[in-house]
């Protein structure tokens, strides 16, 4: 079994496609629904052999709607829904392999270990216990049983695993790692770092070790430790971009701005790029760079970037009024990309007829287009036709609630027609849906202070930081609005900022959790 990146393959290795197609045969008398079904679990192996993912999925989807009693179908789609990488979607495939044979020890592992990766955790315990009857010795159904003792805090008891696994191969990479991390959050991180040692030195090191001692020391606060391994991540894992936006936000927070500020750039110009690591490397460009790169670094965004990128970009520049800079990645965009992009620009140089122009165009054509619709809120209160912004802003806060300035302008519309319930609403709404946002909090704390409510923009503030506790500009908020209307928590709030300068980390988004496996943040809770 491999650690948690990876699953398993069966312990029997068998060319499973030929075993399909046998089954096809021997079921020809069962009817032909059976045989129906054998067929399109071969179709759908075949596919996976040739990484067709999505069709892998149809076929065996129509296998088990026609035999759902096969768990060699269940095990083949939770196979499928690995490679497509899906955890809970091969969580939920190896359950019900699992409930039709329960001693079946592919199912046994993955239930165990996805179990853990998904929150399931009861089904894991109870997958790692069958596993353990059957195989007491087996290492990875030990390892995850010391990672039950360190999510229930049972330390005492994930160590003596640990010792355990070690006893057998004091080499075992797993077993260094769980002895490690149960180290750090006994609170010895000294005691965790001779554990791992040894790798570096007498062995080679290994992706899992170098980010497990990176772990170690962002727990340390150690910033020259956490420099050395992310130099040896960048030749252990040059492909993960999790890892490269990680190191983006530690080198701006280690006084590199320069660094931070290259590794966004190639963030945002790898073609692959997806929605959210775009999101993810703006909030680090607006926490840390607040108008972003020169103009001269964002060439490899224009060349390579996906046209996402390039759009998102290019709007986050027009917002920051570096308008030379957003029209130099539209460059190339044919008109009907880049229409919404050339109606904010127009917006941002005052040309308000062409902006509603631009902007009624893209909406005849896409009536939910946010950017758009932000537009034609803003031209409207420009001519004071606020029933008109307040349209057309409620409906690009709805569509896209990370609009953040069609939320500002909705609450002004209703602001400006005096209904300051209804601006509070739109106000509330919008932080709930950006709780980390520090400028649209800042722009609800001044809405706040000018209406005289000194109290409710102190609070803002202070929500803020516990949303998003490593957020140095969450905390300058925090520390100006005590300054200002509560001297009382000046000095927390100090404390907080001087605190948040060495979280070397990315505050982790509303509601997700936190990782339960061999791998990622150590959390101390």
């Amino acid at each position: 079994m491999t650690q948690f990146g990876k699953l398993p393959l069966p312990l029997i290795q068998i060319a499973v496609g030929t075993l399909l197609l046998a089954a096809a045969a021997s079921l020809a008398g069962c009817g032909g629904s059976a045989v129906a079904a054998a067929e399109d679990a071969a179709l759908a192996q075949n596919l996976l052999g040739q990484n067709r993912i999505a069709e892998a999925r149809l076929a065996i989807k129509e296998a088990i709607e026609q035999r759902d009693d096969e768990p060699q179908y269940h095990l083949l789609r939770g196979r499928i829904e690995i490679a497509a990488g899906s955890r809970s979607g091969a969580f939920s495939a190896y359950s019900d392999a699992m409930s039709l044979d329960p001693t079946n020890l592919e199912a046994l592992q993955a239930v165990s270990q996805l179990g853990l990766q998904t929150g399931n955790l009861r089904e894991s315990i109870e997958a790692t216990d069958a596993i353990l009857s059957l195989t007491p010795d087996e290492p990875g159904a030990l390892l995850v049983r010391g990672l039950h003792g360190v999510i229930r805090k049972r330390f005492a008891e994930a160590d003596s695993i640990a010792d355990r696994i070690l006893a057998r191969d004091p080499n075992d990479e797993g077993g260094v790692i769980l002895k490690a991390r149960i180290a750090v959050r006994k609170g010895s991180p000294q005691e965790a770092l001779q554990v791992l040692s040894g790798f570096g030195v007498t062995k080679t090191n290994t992706l899992g070790v170098v980010a497990t001692r990176l772990e170690v020391y962002r727990v340390m606060r150690d910033a020259a430790g956490m420099r050395t391994q992310f130099a040896l991540l960048r030749n252990l894992a040059p492909g993960d971009p999790d890892l490269r936006l990680d190191e983006a936000n530690f080198a701006f927070k280690d006084g590199r701005a320069s660094d931070g500020s290259g590794l966004i750039v190639a963030a945002l110009a790898d073609p692959k790029a997806t929605a959210e690591r775009i999101a993810q490397s703006l909030a680090l460009w607006r926490e840390y760079g607040d108008v972003g790169p020169a103009d001269a670094s964002l060439a490899p965004i224009a060349t390579t970037g996906s046209m996402a990128a390039r759009l998102a970009t290019a709007e986050f520049l027009a917002e920051r009024n570096r308008l030379a800079a957003a029209r130099q990645l539209l460059a190339g965009l044919d008109r009907g990309q880049r229409k919404a992009l050339d109606a904010l620009i127009a917006a941002r140089e005052a040309r308000w007829s062409e902006a509603r122009r631009l902007a009624d165009q893209v909406i005849a054509a896409d009536d939910t287009h946010c950017l758009a619709l932000t537009v034609r809120a803003e031209t409207a209160l420009q001519r004071g036709a606020v029933a008109d912004a307040q349209r057309a802003a409620q409906v690009a806060a709805s569509q896209c609630s990370g609009q953040k300035r069609a939320w500002i302008l909705a609450a002004d519309a209703y602001t400006r027609r005096e209904d300051m319930e209804n601006a509070r609403r739109m106000w509330r709404q919008g932080i709930a849906a950006n709780s980390q946002d520090a400028e649209l909090a800042r722009a609800y704390f001044d809405w706040l202070a000018r209406a005289g409510m000194e109290r409710e923009a102190v609070s803002v503030a202070r929500r803020l930081t516990h949303a998003a506790p490593a957020l140095l500009s969450g905390w300058r908020l925090y520390r100006d609005s005590c300054q200002r209307f509560d001297a009382s928590c000046q000095q927390a709030a100090e404390a907080g900022l001087a605190d948040a300068a060495t979280l070397y980390a990315i505050d982790f988004l509303p509601g997700q959790a936190a990782p339960n496996g061999l791998f990622g943040r150590i959390v101390m809770r």
